[in-house]
């Protein structure tokens, strides 16, 4: 039988997609997702999307699914998905079951002026409460042997979310969403879980007390913060190293360090770090397997094969307006919108290689004047192409599906005819010196390739705008893509752009027959919000043997 899971937090899928793409010798699953729980509307609708996905096996998904993600606009997709509602009754109802659009109460959170501002009150917890445990119960039949997966949002313990909120404070829900997702484990008691979460949590604290330390000592006994149930305690391990000693039968390791993975280690193309930990209930034991050690991937490997678009234009900046003026005294930007096309972005090209020309020393390898050659403009949500990977790559099975003969949410952003320059430049910049270039460099080579920001000269966003470097893993892939793409620019001048949600995707290590729903700003926040599903589909082979070793 399949093994259970309740995925919680569940952003569009990373996790479960790992563990639901480990299968048996019949081609089964061996993780069945009962209960997926996410509260952002579009990232539910990817979730259900996915679930509906899994309801066959691998090689027997109706082409109905395929259609819908070779469509080429989000309104051909609805009609596509109703559609399938009615062609597959039974499968859809289960993935809407499967996946639940529902938000993790936590405590009442007010303004400065006492003003209620978001969270849930005791009594609208306890019956939120309730409702999430009726589901579970009902998802899982009574199984108490499965696993939880999953990670509170962690906004409130990245590094940069701390600079910018000049520290954590105890008001901030966001650092106790980890108790509703340690609630669930006292209540509910899995065999097994898994929880992940940000680097910064290992060096964050509130009042003095470090968040790390406080959450790990209660996930090793969730029942000192939640005495109304009757909870054995778990064992945490690290899924990378054995611990230092075992003193009483728990682990004990040198530091949070020991917990902490970096992605880049275990072929995935990103320079991701994360603290994962593996829970076990202390009536088991550890199976004794790690991650086992892969060699690097250059990001070039994942998206140099991905058919090239050009940038999107929309408008330029011309100036200020003195008259008018922002609530801080400064004068308004004025900008004049431009209307996209093939000649206008050839004609702006143009016009930044002469001046590149003009201004200094970098190689110009082969960017030459005239119209574009590409034939695919901007991209599209979907574009029929075949070869997107070397063949011989160890993670194409991985990514291809042969039955979608294309990919899916490949349409580039549109910019400001300025930051198109300054992304010419970088990637010109990563081709001479091997490394991206800082605010000092642009600066060097000409003032018109300094942004117009208002923090430029306060040394905090030396590297505003960051090209990738085709030889390395990519650098972390954030929600922070979402916003903008100036720290995501593909190291090609010649597609002079951010990346694409898909080229995204890749670095993330979605399957490419996997389609994020919802605005191109949507998708780039699930993608960036995701853990990559190929290592959490590493971490599902140690578990499984976990499970062998101890669960009948």
């Amino acid at each position: 039988m399949a093994i259970p899971v309740i995925d919680l937090f569940a952003g569009p899928g990373g996790l479960g997609e790992g563990f639901s793409s480990l299968l048996d010798d019949n081609n089964e699953r061996i993780f069945d997702i009962k209960l997926s729980i996410e509260k952002d509307v579009n990232a539910h609708e990817t979730l259900r999307l996915r679930s509906f996905f899994r309801k066959f096996k691998p090689d027997e998904v109706p082409e109905a699914y395929y259609n819908i993600v070779r469509a080429k606009s989000w309104r051909k997709r609805k009609e596509l998905i109703e559609k399938l509602k009615d062609d597959f009754p039974v499968e859809w109802d289960e993935a809407d079951q499967e996946a639940w659009c529902v938000e993790l109460p936590y405590p009442e959170e007010y303004s400065s002026e006492g003003e209620r501002k978001g969270g849930y009150n005791k009594k609208e917890i306890e019956e939120r409460n309730n409702l999430i445990d009726d589901r579970i119960s009902q998802a899982l039949s009574n199984e108490k042997n499965f696993l939880l997966i999953g990670g509170p949002p962690c906004q409130a313990y990245s590094l940069v979310g701390r600079s910018r909120n000049k520290g954590i404070f105890n008001e901030d829900h966001r650092v106790h969403l980890y108790k509703e997702y340690l609630r669930i484990i006292a209540k509910h008691q899995p065999a097994a879980f898994i929880m992940e979460n940000v680097k910064g949590l290992l060096s964050s604290s509130v009042d003095g007390v470090k968040i790390f330390d406080l959450i790990h000592k209660d996930l090793n006994n969730p029942t000192s913060v939640f005495p109304e149930y009757s909870c054995p305690k778990y064992r945490i391990f690290s899924l990378t190293k054995n611990p230092k000693s075992i003193k009483n039968g728990e682990p004990e390791y040198r530091s949070g360090k020991d917990y902490l993975i970096k992605s880049e280690d275990y072929g995935i193309p990103q320079k991701r770090h994360r603290v994962i930990l593996f829970g076990i209930r202390e009536d088991f034991q550890h199976p004794g397997q790690f991650l086992e050690k892969k060699g690097k991937v250059p990001l070039k490997d994942v998206i140099g094969d991905i058919p090239p678009v050009r940038s999107g234009i929309s408008r330029r900046f011309t100036g200020y307006d003195n008259e008018n003026k922002y609530a801080n005294g400064n004068p308004k930007r004025v900008y004049q919108k431009l209307n996209d096309s093939d000649d206008l972005w050839s004609s702006v090209i143009n016009k930044q290689i002469n001046n590149l020309k003009k201004w200094g020393d970098l190689p110009l390898n082969g960017l030459k004047s005239g119209p574009t050659e590409y034939t695919n403009g901007i991209g599209s949500e979907f574009i029929k192409c075949n070869k997107t990977i070397d063949p011989k790559h160890p993670l194409k099975s991985w990514f291809i599906d042969d039955k979608l003969q294309g990919l899916a949410n490949h349409e580039s952003r549109s910019h400001l005819t300025q930051d198109l320059m300054r992304y010419m430049f970088a990637g010109l910049y990563v081709d001479k010196f091997g490394t991206f270039p800082r605010l000092k460099d642009y600066a060097k080579h000409n003032s018109d390739l300094i942004p117009d920001h208002a923090n430029v000269d306060s040394g905090k966003f030396t590297d505003r705008f960051r090209v990738q470097i085709a030889n390395e893993p990519a650098t972390t892939v954030t929600s922070h893509i979402s916003k903008d793409g100036h720290y995501f620019i593909h190291y090609d001048p010649s597609q002079c752009r951010s990346l694409t949600v898909r080229e995204a995707a890749r670095i993330q290590t979605f399957p490419d027959n996997y389609l994020f729903c919802g605005s191109r700003t949507a998708q780039f926040h699930q993608v960036g919000n995701a853990v990559p599903p190929y290592l959490a589909y590493q971490i599902a082979k140690i578990v499984l043997d976990f499970y062998k070793k101890n669960v009948s």
